[in-house]
Order: structure tokens, then C-alpha cells, then sequence
């Protein structure tokens, strides 16, 4: 059976979540034949750089033939732009343009660069090269100045959403015996924080673990902690129940939940919630759905204000302190006795 990331990838510009600007502009450019020879194509991973480069490169081409694709991560050397040189000089057999997609170009050692400079200032007339990169600026600015950069924004959580939902969707229909719940897709799509591979992978690897997509499977099969432990261990913070935070962490500890990774996913919550309760709008958070109603429902007066920005500036404090302890359990609970024992005698 095929990955889902694979199964699904998009191959036309209606498949593409969320590039809306980018794809009505290279669709443009295929109408009025105005393509040019270098593009830069910058964004988070899983945002569909590379899917857009072949789709592109098959639109330009009347789907004829197939672009020539290079893993700059691992071909970076100025003989491996060499050879693509070379290749560019020659014309397509099967196609009118012969279309070089050069994925994570940021790899590229600078005499690649270099090598790859003069091609781009005076490229052949049938040649498109197409770059892509997580990393913009690690590219000389020679090189920018003589590509059309195109940016990937990071997909929403409701885009990812969306198409994980017809992605399952799909997959039922086809006969698959799958089922999801709505709550378990948000945590997913929090969890991929804008990238719609690896939502996609994620998704894949939940049901692997099992074919009902739940929110405990979900925690289960991705090794996290869910909403209802840090809504749990809010309100133990907030009530100064100081024995029932030790449990709490202790019981997250014990899943085998890597704790400076739970620490970090309990501040981007705490962060959300903050945010949530100034613009009343859950689509500035991450936060499901019924996350978001239920503390919208809060009364979130002076004094509750207060205290979450208070526990906002202590995890701002205590993400560093634990970065690099290997105990980080043990300095997790006493910090958060030392948080509240202070915050609660007032100082």
C-alpha cells in the first residue's frame, strides 16, 4: 500500500492547499508564455514547493516528457551542477522545455553557486530551473537577484484539516475500513504546524497504530500528551494544587512522553490560550475546536488574566532552563513548585 503523503501528492494546481497567489501566477505565466528561466520557490517543509515545481513542469510542457530532479542535499558539489549545465545545453526530446527542479538548493557549496551563475545570467532559451529551499537566506544574493522568487506560506490549521478530511474521506470510499473522529484531524493538524506532509505522515503512521482515529489513539501512536493533561494541569497550577502538578508530570514522564517536548507543546497551549482569550478568534490559535469553546465559556476577568500570563512568562523561563538537563523531570517539578510557592505568596 502507498503512503498517503505519496498517494495524494497534488498533481494539479486545484490539488494544492492554500498557494493561491503562487499558482494563479505560474498559471498565468504558462497562458501568456511568459516563463522564465529561474525560480526560487521558499517555504516551511510540506508547504508543496516540489509539487508545485512538477506540476508546473508538466503544465509548461503539455505533460510531455519529465523534469530532471536533483537532491541538492546530497549532489552539492560544483561537479554535480556541472553535469546540469551540461544538460541544459542540450534540447528536450520529448518535450519543449527541459525543466531541472534542484530540491533543498540551500545545500549547494558556494563554487556550485558559482558554477551555476553564469547559466542563470545568460540561461538557454529552453531551460527552466526551478530551486527550492527551507533556507532563502543561505542563498548568495547574486543567485536571488537573477530568479523569481515565489513564497510558501505555512498552511492553516483548517486548510490541513480540510484536506486531511478528504484525504480519509477517499480512502473510506475506496473501501478502506478506516474511521475518524473530528477532534483527532485538529490534534494532528496542531501537531504538523503548517505543514501538510507531515500532517499527511502523521495521519498515516496514527493508522498504522489503529484503523479508528481517535484523539487517544492519536496521543497513543504519536507519543504526546493531549489537550486534557494540560487542561488538567492548568487548573491544578491555578488552584496551587501542588500535588496534583507533581502527578500530573510524573504521569506524563512515565508514558515515555519526551518532557522538554511536552513543556514546549504546554507553552505554544498556554500561548493560544492567551492569545484566544484577547482576539476571541480560534483561527489566530492552534487550538481545537472544542478546546477553544470550552475556555471561551471561561469567565476570563482581571484576576484569570493575570494568572495565565503569569504561567506564560514562567514557561517563556523554564523552556531554556531544561533544554539541556538530562534530568528534566526532576527540574520541571521544582520549578513548578518554586512558580507557584512564589506566585501565590505573592511575590
Amino acid at each position: 500500500m502507498k503512503a498517503l503523503a505519496v498517494k495524494y501528492r497534488p498533481t494539479s494546481w486545484s490539488d494544492v492547499t492554500e498557494q493561491d497567489s503562487v499558482c494563479k501566477i505560474l498559471n498565468n505565466q504558462i497562458s501568456t508564455k511568459t516563463i522564465r528561466n529561474g525560480y526560487l520557490f521558499c517555504g516551511g517543509a510540506g508547504t508543496g514547493k516540489t509539487a508545485c515545481a512538477r506540476i508546473f513542469a508538466k503544465q509548461i510542457n503539455n505533460g510531455m516528457g519529465e523534469p530532471i530532479e536533483l537532491d541538492a542535499a546530497s549532489n552539492n558539489s560544483v561537479e554535480d551542477v556541472r553535469k546540469v549545465i551540461e544538460q541544459a545545453q542540450t534540447q528536450s526530446l520529448d518535450s519543449e522545455y527541459k525543466v531541472f527542479i534542484l530540491d533543498e538548493c540551500h545545500s549547494l557549496s558556494n563554487q556550485g553557486w558559482q558554477a551555476m551563475l553564469k547559466t542563470l545570467e545568460e540561461p538557454p532559451a529552453k531551460s527552466v530551473f526551478i530551486f527550492c529551499t527551507t533556507n532563502p537566506e543561505r542563498i548568495p544574493n547574486t543567485i536571488l537577484s537573477r530568479v523569481q522568487r515565489f513564497n510558501f506560506q505555512r498552511i492553516s490549521q483548517s486548510g490541513i484539516i480540510k484536506r486531511l478530511k478528504y484525504i480519509l474521506d477517499e480512502e473510506i470510499n475506496s473501501g478502506r475500513n478506516i474511521t475518524y473522529e473530528l477532534p483527532a484531524i485538529e490534534l494532528i493538524a496542531k501537531i504538523a504546524d503548517g505543514g501538510m506532509r507531515d500532517a499527511i505522515t502523521l495521519s498515516d503512521k496514527c493508522l498504522s497504530y489503529s484503523t479508528e482515529l481517535t484523539t487517544d489513539t492519536v496521543v497513543k501512536a504519536l507519543g504526546i500528551a493531549d489537550y486534557d493533561v494540560m487542561i488538567r494541569l492548568t487548573n491544578a497550577v491555578l488552584k496551587n494544587k501542588v500535588r496534583d502538578v507533581i502527578d500530573i508530570l510524573n504521569g506524563v514522564h512515565k508514558t515515555g512522553i519526551d518532557l522538554k517536548q511536552f513543556i514546549k507543546n504546554y507553552f505554544e497551549y498556554i500561548l493560544d490560550v492567551n492569545i484566544l482569550h484577547i482576539t476571541h478568534d480560534p483561527d489566530d490559535t492552534k487550538l481545537p475546536d472544542n478546546v477553544a469553546k470550552l475556555e471561551l465559556s471561561k469567565k476570563f476577568d482581571v484576576s484569570l488574566s493575570q494568572d495565565y500570563s503569569a504561567l506564560l512568562n514562567f514557561l517563556v523561563e523554564l523552556q531554556p532552563k531544561i533544554k539541556w538537563e538530562q534530568n528534566a523531570k526532576a527540574v520541571s517539578i521544582a520549578e513548578f513548585m518554586v512558580f507557584m510557592d512564589n506566585y501565590f505568596k505573592g511575590i
